[in-house]
């Protein structure tokens, strides 16, 4: 059974095409940083690879015979078993992934990422599985969920009380107050847009194995103009439209795009008074946007590098943060993001996105 299980894993060398020897197989399962299980359609272990013990804590002799779902944490399997029947019931080659937590011999309840495979021949008479220990990994995004909950909630609401305060300040400080009363107003507002990035940059790091849906582009925009303008009423921020009644590729991120390409266009003028035009040309089967200011435009020779992970611009104080998340998330959707000139002066931030099922 296990000789079987190894010529039916398919490697080939890439240089030549040549077929890797059984041998050679079974250096890849016994040395790889995958533990390999096959269990036939009742979830009993039939093959545990031998280096088991390094990662789950049973050795291989140990977990022959048993059932795999006794291993499995009562919270989650349910959903292990749902993902398992599935191999089981469809035909073809097929995977199913998931995370879930597994019963170490010795340290409690450890996080696997399993990937399951149904073949597509009977050559082995089982289903196979290959699994890796993704613990520090899930300790690390329950750090990152637990503080982007205190950045959204608990930071950002203390934030609100501060503007709240301080616009009914405003009808009853004295001329010479009313300068620090708006650096104060315009710094805390600054403060609630960095939480918005701060929520949308552990959004991205969270979300795992997600695959673009179809959105609808009208309302997002919209409403991200709206709360723009709420933000900066010393800017002008225009909708040219009607929009087109178009579904794109994207998820439930797309509104940081525009937000953080919007709160770029204001924060990053250099004009007394930030004029910002969103505008949207659609195609067959893509669409355009356009975000055109009036401030200072972008060199040439930095069109690209803004785009990177800490780039903060000319004379920015930002965090760099922004439109690295824009291009990362564009780029995910299946979509570009680029800079142009605009006329008479400023940048024209360009963003094209795919139509959703050809919409």
């Amino acid at each position: 059974m296990c000789q079987t299980g190894l010529v039916w894993i398919s490697y080939r060398m890439a240089s030549d095409g040549q077929e890797l020897t059984t041998e050679q197989y079974q250096q890849l399962i016994t040395r790889g940083s995958d533990i390999i299980t096959i269990v036939d359609a009742d979830g009993t272990i039939i093959y545990q690879s031998p280096q088991s013990h390094e990662v789950k804590g049973w050795t291989a002799e140990e977990m022959v015979g048993d059932d795999i779902l006794g291993y499995v944490h009562p919270d989650d399997r349910e959903r292990v078993e749902e993902k398992f029947r599935d191999l089981v019931t469809e035909s073809g080659r097929i995977e199913r992934k998931a995370e879930f937590r597994f019963d170490h011999k010795t340290e409690g309840w450890i996080w696997l990422e399993v990937t399951g495979t149904a073949p597509e021949s009977n050559s082995i008479d089982g289903y196979i599985t290959a699994s890796r220990d993704v613990t520090d990994r899930k300790e690390r995004e329950r750090n990152l969920e637990l503080l982007n909950k205190i950045v959204r909630h608990d930071i950002r609401n203390k934030l609100q009380v501060i503007l709240g305060a301080g616009q009914m300040l405003e009808a009853h400080v004295d001329k010479q107050g009313q300068e620090s009363l708006s650096r104060l107003l315009a710094s805390a507002r600054e403060a609630v847009e960095i939480t918005d990035t701060a929520r949308d940059v552990a959004e991205v790091v969270l979300r795992t194995g997600t695959e673009p849906r179809p959105v609808e582009l009208a309302p997002v925009l919209t409403d991200e103009v709206d709360e723009i303008r709420s933000y900066h009423e010393d800017a002008v921020v225009q909708l040219e439209g009607p929009l087109p009644d178009v579904v794109v590729r994207a998820d439930d991120l797309l509104p940081a795009v525009f937000r953080n390409l919007l709160t770029n266009a204001i924060e990053h003028n250099d004009k007394e008074l930030p004029q910002v035009t969103v505008s949207v040309d659609e195609h067959p089967e893509h669409i355009v946007v356009r975000v055109a200011d009036n401030g200072p435009g972008v060199p040439e020779a930095s069109r690209e590098e803004i785009f990177e992970e800490g780039e903060t611009g000319l004379g920015s104080d930002g965090t760099g943060i922004g439109l690295y998340l824009v291009a990362t998330l564009v780029e995910d959707y299946g979509g570009t993001v680029y800079v142009e000139d605009n006329d008479p002066t400023g940048s024209v931030f360009v963003v094209e996105l795919q139509k959703a099922n050809g919409a």
